[in-house]
């Protein structure tokens, strides 16, 4: 990573986890008497470990500048994305065994963006290890 340069794939990653888990901690699934969050089923709680975890990783892709480690937290962060989405899929055929009759709210939705939005930063992610792998090496620490 060059000195000064914003990972925006990196930022990306950690707005996604941010989406994932406003989306989680929203209405998943709601009936004509009540409402239940993310966290009502197994399916939600492993949405809001790899929405937390993605979270993590595209935070920590920003912050390190070793790019074996970037592209480490970057496989991480895009990992994390693709079971996101796939654990609110998931969701989506819980609903009845939440509660009969259970339909699928917003929460869900937003919380599948974020994992849309994850993959999509995983794609910027490669991009931009693919741009590191090609640049020319730095003359200064060749020389030291």
């Amino acid at each position: 990573m060059e000195k000064g340069k914003i990972s925006y794939a990196g930022i990306g990653a950690a707005v996604a986890g941010v989406i994932g888990i406003l989306g989680i901690y929203a209405t998943w699934w709601e009936t004509d008497t009540a409402s239940y969050n993310g966290t009502a089923d197994t399916s939600g709680v492993l949405a809001l470990a790899m929405s937390i975890g993605l979270f993590a990783f595209g935070a920590a892709y920003v912050v390190m500048s070793d790019p074996q480690i970037r592209r480490a937290l970057g496989a991480l962060a895009t990992l994390c994305a693709a079971i996101l989405t796939l654990s609110c899929v998931w969701g989506v055929t819980q609903a009845d065994s939440v509660a009969p009759g259970a339909s699928v709210a917003t929460g869900l939705i937003v919380s599948a963006l974020g994992g849309v939005l994850g993959i999509a930063a995983g794609f910027l992610v490669m991009r931009d290890n693919q741009a590191a792998d090609t640049a020319p090496a730095d003359d200064a620490a060749a020389t030291v």
